[in-house]
C-alpha cells in the first residue's frame, strides 16, 4: 500500500510516501486524504476535475534526475507536494482558506 510509512508532525504537515507508478500515483494520494480525513475515497472531491493528470504526468514521463522536480497544488483544505520520488507532503490549510 502506497500510504504506509508517514507521519504527522505538531504542526499539522503530513508525510508520506506513494509509489512513483503513474498507474496507482493518484489512487495512492486519495488513500492518504481519505485517511487523514477518516473518510471514504468517494466522499473527497474529484481529483481529475481540480488538477486533472498532473499526478499521473509526474511519474509517466519524470524529468531528469538533476531537475528536482516536484508538484505543488491545493485539493481538499490541504496544499499537496509530490516530488519525481513519490514523497507526499501536506500541509493542511483549511484554517487559511
Amino acid at each position: 500500500e502506497g500510504s504506509n510509512g508517514g507521519h504527522t508532525s505538531d504542526n499539522g504537515v503530513v508525510r508520506r510516501q506513494i509509489t512513483p507508478d503513474p498507474t496507482t500515483a493518484e489512487y495512492d494520494l486519495l488513500e492518504i486524504l481519505a485517511e487523514i480525513e477518516g473518510c471514504e475515497i468517494e466522499e473527497l472531491p474529484s481529483l481529475y476535475n481540480e488538477v486533472e493528470h498532473v499526478v499521473e504526468t509526474l511519474f509517466k514521463t519524470p524529468p531528469s534526475a538533476d531537475a528536482q522536480m516536484s508538484i505543488s497544488f491545493s485539493y481538499a483544505g490541504y496544499r499537496i507536494t509530490i516530488d519525481r520520488n513519490g514523497a507526499v507532503k501536506l500541509v493542511n490549510v483549511k484554517d487559511t482558506m
